[in-house]
Parts: structure tokens; sequence; C-alpha cells
């Protein structure tokens, strides 16, 4: 295990049940330490298991049809995440670590403000009141990069580009200082010219917050430009 690793993983292997006689390992025994304060990048081809990773850490997969196996650890504050209930798992997704996904429009909800979803994220977590919490909102927008925050923190997602989206996204992830923040393929839905912007905003957000990232891929050139 890494000294300074902040996550350790150790023999991950997460099964899928496709009917009632057959099973898919999508992770098979997979092990790595994701340190902390630095950029650690994933890499995989589409269909690799690197989302199913990162869905294992948070304890989102599916419970329906996928399962962990057992001997697999997730090792986090001297916890194996894999043995947490839903309930402490609750409460370590968002403060402790979040995730950035990979369709913005997908993630957030039409039918509510950019404002109202951030302000849902502080006062749940944080909480703030809904004064504090729209405040806090609008200077996390303008963290992001996102023009005219006053004014845009009552846009609803449909009113804005798919760049400015997944902004709103990535300030959702970092609204509670999480120590670890996952980006899975968030710049898949982007042109060349925004997926360049959102890299270069994810490694300026890395350091000013001294968070880990686990930063997950199919694209070797990303690599580079991202991952310590």
């Amino acid at each position: 295990m890494m000294a300074d690793a902040l996550v350790s993983i150790r023999n991950l292997r997460v099964n899928f049940r496709l009917d009632k006689h057959t099973t898919f390992e999508a992770v098979k025994g997979i092990s790595f330490d994701i340190p902390k304060n630095a950029t650690l990048a994933l890499v995989g081809e589409s269909g690799s298991g690197k989302s199913v990773t990162s869905l294992s850490i948070l304890g989102l997969l599916p419970k329906e049809n996928a399962s962990v196996l057992p001997g697999s650890e997730i090792l986090y504050g001297g916890r194996n995440l894999v043995a947490l209930d839903a309930l402490e798992l609750r409460k370590l997704r968002g403060a402790d670590i979040s995730m950035i996904f990979q369709e913005p429009m997908t993630s957030l909800n039409p039918v509510f403000t950019v404002g109202f979803q951030l302000g849902e994220v502080l006062r749940l977590h944080v909480g703030l009141s809904p004064g504090e919490a729209r405040k806090r909102a609008v200077a996390l927008l303008d963290e992001v990069g996102i023009p005219d925050p006053k004014y845009k923190i009552n846009a609803y997602p449909s009113q804005m580009s798919g760049g400015q989206q997944q902004r709103v996204m990535i300030a959702m992830a970092i609204a509670c200082e999480p120590k670890l923040l996952i980006a899975d393929e968030p710049t898949t839905a982007l042109d060349v010219t925004i997926q360049k912007q959102i890299l270069d905003l994810i490694a300026a957000l890395q350091r000013r917050h001294q968070m880990s990232v686990l930063f997950i891929t199919k694209h070797l050139a990303v690599v580079g430009d991202i991952a310590d």
C-alpha cells in the first residue's frame, strides 16, 4: 500500500447478473492506490470496467444486478467501504468523495434551476441556510468560470451550453470540499476546445483545493495533460 494513499483498492472484483443462470465479471481483481493531493488517471477501453470501478468506490452499483465480490477492498480512512451500509456511504458521498459524470444533461434535473440544485447540495451536506446556500452557489459558479453567475444561478440546464452544464456539475462536485473527486470521462460530450478548458479547470481546482482526483478516460492523449 502506498504510504501517502488517500484510497487503496485491493483485488476489486465486480459481478453483474445477466439472468438467472449467467453472471459477467466486469472488474477482475484490480488493485491501485489514489495518492493524496494528486491526480491519478484510470485508462481503459470502453467496457473495460472503469466506470464500474468508480461506482464501486461510491457504493452506487445497481443492487438489483451487481455485487462486489468477497475479498474486495476499497480502503479509505481506515475503513473498507465495501463493508459500509447505505447510510454510512451516503454520508461519505458528496462530503468526502464526489463525482463528475459523463453526461451533465442527464445528471442535472431539467425542472429546477442550477442555483436550486447547487443550493440543495449545500443545504443537505453543509447545513447552510437558503440565503447562505445561494450566496455560496454564486461563488461556486464564479469559481468554475460561469459568466455572470448572479444571473446564471436562475438559469435552467437547458438554457446553458454543454460546457456550462459540465461546469455546473463540477461546482456541485466541489461544493462540500471533498477529499476525492472522481471525474468519469467528463469531456466525452464536449467539442475539443471546450474539452481543453474543462481539463484545465479540473487541474486548477485540484491544486487550489488540494484534493485527490481519479480521472477516468479512454484517451491516452488526455493523460499527459491531467495526471501527475
